[in-house]
């Protein structure tokens, strides 16, 4: 492995590598098989992350995409208990297995470890610093869990799909399996919405420890049926989608097509259909931010948005769907996890009460809110805002390191856009921009949800941060390495000068 920071091309795994790691796996799994069924299945674990890193060698664009599509359709629960703490979610087999693999490869191989972003890596580490520190104050399984699916394996995925962006030319099939992978969610959404029936989620819920929001306990609350699709909470859903919607709307500019504008509209019935106010925040504001002009818009849009929206209350009002989106005391129960969470905050301001320790500590804060709002004060789980559970539960330490990576993600991506149009690169311009659209999506949601929480939804917003350096790192790249070959044929020959 090289460590540069000037990317020479993808190279082809060298072939005596391959016939050493094969031999080698080979041997060691005789050995194994004479000393014992434990040492064998290690070893064959070693021969197929092998041949994994051989795949992933010759068909990495394939690799990426298959392991966000596996993140996304595999359902949340399923997976290996290890007889340890972590547990091996089957979601994760491939993203798990390609950070095994990731600095081999680039030690056997002629691929060039990128070093241009060491200052935001740092940064990154320094956030992952930051979150884990709360864990010195009360921690359990589940929360220790969920810390190392979110802000610990998150990270390690951005570096990885940075190098791997960084290295091949994969931005449009990557980008294009994004899209379709949110088009397929938002067809299931519609599915299990119609249906209003999740076999998958149901079984769990009979198997103990999920608490699945089936139609018969909707109707009982009169509320409405949300589709969960393979993810955890219905807002995770949502929000998984919309981060995939600048995907989408960017292929439709780029192109103009039918089935572009399919997609975009397919996205937007599953949006509808999941009925996340937050996420619909994001998706409207990310959309608003394409546009020239979006004050103007936004003014000149308010007089027909509030006839629509009237007359949609007025049609629609008595469905649980208008009940949800216009029930005051949904949003007086938030405020009252907001109160809480920041009386919380206020008695543990350093490092806060422990990741995902909230539930545990609110009772002792309560005062007769209950009166407030028609709901159970003893049942709330969240905050149902990111920020605010960082500060209750990570402290000012865990909150300042939140806040200055979205910061630094947000600064970084607008240099490497200007970057990209100043040197006349609108392609790979574009994709950058799909990249601060959903980082938008994503903070913003995260006002109306623990957003930070969901561990498919942060696991997939570092993957498309890190793709989106990487390949904006490449462009610049490539363009330089043009420049240089310019510069050297115009010296050896001067007829080329001007």
């Amino acid at each position: 492995m090289r460590t540069q920071s000037v990317i020479f091309g993808y190279t082809p795994i060298r072939l005596r590598s391959v016939v050493g790691w094969l031999t080698a796996a080979l041997v060691l799994g005789c050995a194994a098989a004479l000393a014992g069924l434990p040492l064998l299945y290690g070893f064959m674990g070693l021969t197929l992350l092998v041949i994994f890193a051989g795949i992933v060698t010759h068909y990495p664009s394939a690799v990426m995409a298959a392991s966000v599509w596996a993140l996304a359709l595999c359902p949340f629960s399923f997976g290996i208990e290890t007889g340890v703490l972590p547990k091996v979610f089957a979601d994760e087999i491939l993203l798990l297995a390609y950070i095994a693999i990731l600095l081999p490869v680039y030690w056997t191989t002629n691929r060039v470890w990128q070093t241009g972003v060491s200052k935001y890596l740092l940064i990154v580490a320094g956030f992952v610093f930051c979150q884990c520190l709360s864990m010195l104050i009360r921690t359990d399984l589940i929360a220790f869990r969920n810390l190392l699916e979110t802000y610990i394996l998150g990270p390690m995925l951005l570096v990885v799909f940075l190098q791997e962006a960084a290295n091949t030319d994969c931005d449009e099939f990557f980008s294009k399996a994004v899209v379709w992978l949110t088009v397929l969610i938002a067809v299931l959404s519609v599915v299990e919405r119609v249906l209003q029936k999740n076999p998958v989620l149901e079984q769990m819920e009979l198997e103990g420890g999920f608490q699945y929001l089936s139609p018969r306990i909707v109707a009982i609350t009169e509320g409405v049926y949300r589709p969960y699709v393979t993810f955890f909470h219905p807002s995770e859903t949502g929000t998984f989608m919309a981060m995939g919607l600048p995907y989408a709307i960017r292929g439709w500019m780029r192109q103009r097509s039918w089935l572009s504008a399919v997609a975009i509209l397919l996205i937007a019935a599953g949006l509808g259909v999941n009925a996340t106010r937050g996420v619909w925040v994001g998706a409207a504001l990310s959309l608003l931010l394409l546009a020239r002009r979006p004050i103007m818009i936004v003014v000149s849009t308010i007089p027909a948005v509030g006839l629509g929206g009237f007359l949609v209350y007025v049609a629609l009002k008595s469905t649980p769907f208008m009940q949800r989106l216009s029930d005051a005391n949904n949003l007086l129960g938030r405020f009252i996890y907001w109160q809480l969470g920041a009386e919380v905050f206020s008695d543990n301001k350093i490092l806060g009460v422990g990741h995902m320790q909230f539930q545990k500590v609110y009772l002792d804060y309560v005062h007769d809110q209950s009166e407030i709002a028609q709901i159970s004060i003893t049942q709330i789980r969240v905050i149902d805002n990111a920020y605010l559970t960082t500060l209750a539960e990570h402290g000012i330490v865990g909150f300042v390191g939140l806040i200055a990576l979205f910061i630094c993600t947000g600064i970084l991506l607008k240099r490497f856009r200007t970057r990209l149009l100043d040197i006349g690169l609108v392609r790979q311009a574009s994709l950058v921009q799909a990249t601060q659209l959903i980082l938008v999506i994503y903070a913003v949601s995260g006002f109306f949800a623990d957003v930070n929480e969901f561990t498919k939804v942060t696991k997939f917003f570092f993957i498309l941060v890190g793709f989106g350096l990487g390949t904006a790192m490449r462009s610049l790249h490539a363009d330089e390495r043009e420049k240089a070959k310019i510069t050297t044929s115009s010296f050896l020959k001067p007829e080329l000068v001007r």
